[in-house]
């Protein structure tokens, strides 16, 4: 009981600190850290840290295998967002707890930030990210024929880049069809640079290649886009035009563009049933994906829209 009482009473500290200044990064890694910190002390899961997928330092990932009632689990590779530039796996133990409590094992990477990277290095390490996970993942009770992928904002676009631009995947030996699906969160899928930073980071010269929407060809896994109307840092364009892009291609996808009360941050909170109410991102993308499972899928279901 005590235990319970301090989780509860953290969770709140962190909210506070969270929603005074959501956008600094120190408030935002400090609000995650007591939300995850506090996940540990009331329902720890099993991690494997730090498991090299390359010879770079920071070319590493967790691994959450599902318990023992999933020995062969259906497998969620999350790449984490931060505008190519900040935040590292250790923040998302929230999103792996999210998932393994629905019986998956989920494995999430870091990738090189700017300014030590810039693109498409970091897509490249989520490609050699996915080639790991293919080769190992079945010690860690996870199945490799059934490997989803998801991420949030800049890691929603390093994913579609790698469901899109085949290129990617065929260099380090895999294609689109090792994957079964994708769930991209906020993600930039479609826009250009403006600021000095993200012009450095990208390089003018790949204004057209480091878009999702430049690649879709027709041979895409299915992917649902999740999008809110209160995302005041990533447009609702970016969901809009790869949607089109792949209806175009005749390509299965689903939408879901929530009301104007969720924002960028809080999409990626609802991924967790402590944060989600009326709107339930976990839930959404859970239901994919088991949709796409028992191929039951159907890309015509209506837009869901949450005011909370």
């Amino acid at each position: 009981m005590q235990k319970i009482f301090v989780g509860i009473l953290l969770v709140v500290v962190g909210l506070l600190v969270w929603l005074g200044a959501c956008l600094l990064q120190d408030s935002r890694s400090t609000g995650l850290a007591i939300f995850n910190n506090t996940l540990k002390l009331i329902d720890p899961i099993t991690v494997n840290y730090d498991i090299a997928f390359g010879d770079e330092s920071w070319q590493t990932l967790d691994v959450y295998p599902s318990d023992n009632s999933h020995p062969v689990a259906p497998v969620i590779v999350f790449i984490h967002g931060g505008g190519w530039n900040w935040g590292d796996k250790s923040m998302y133990y929230f999103v792996a707890h999210a998932f393994v409590s629905r019986g998956y094992t989920v494995v999430i990477p870091d990738y090189v930030k700017y300014p030590e990277g810039h693109f498409p290095q970091f897509i490249e390490d989520g490609a050699k990210t996915l080639v790991w996970v293919k080769e190992n993942i079945s010690r860690y009770n996870g199945n490799p024929q059934q490997i989803y992928l998801a991420g949030h904002s800049a890691g929603a676009h390093t994913g579609a880049l790698l469901m899109t631009d085949k290129r990617y995947l065929a260099d380090v030996g895999m294609s689109v069809g090792d994957i079964s699906g994708f769930a991209g969160i906020a993600g930039p899928y479609a826009f250009t640079p403006d600021s000095p930073e993200y012009i450095a980071t990208f390089g003018e010269e790949n204004f057209h290649t480091m878009k999702a929407t430049s690649h879709v060809d027709g041979n895409e896994p299915p992917m649902l886009l999740l999008h809110a109307r209160g995302d005041s840092a990533v447009g609702e364009f970016n969901q809009q035009q790869l949607a089109q892009a792949l209806q175009q291609a005749q390509q299965p996808v689903q939408t879901r563009l929530y009301g104007e009360g969720i924002n960028h941050i809080n999409i990626l909170l609802k991924l967790h049933p402590w944060f989600a109410g009326s709107v339930d991102t976990g839930h959404d993308i859970d239901e994919f994906f088991q949709l796409l499972s028992t191929q039951q899928f159907n890309e015509q279901r209506p837009v869901s829209q949450g005011l909370d």
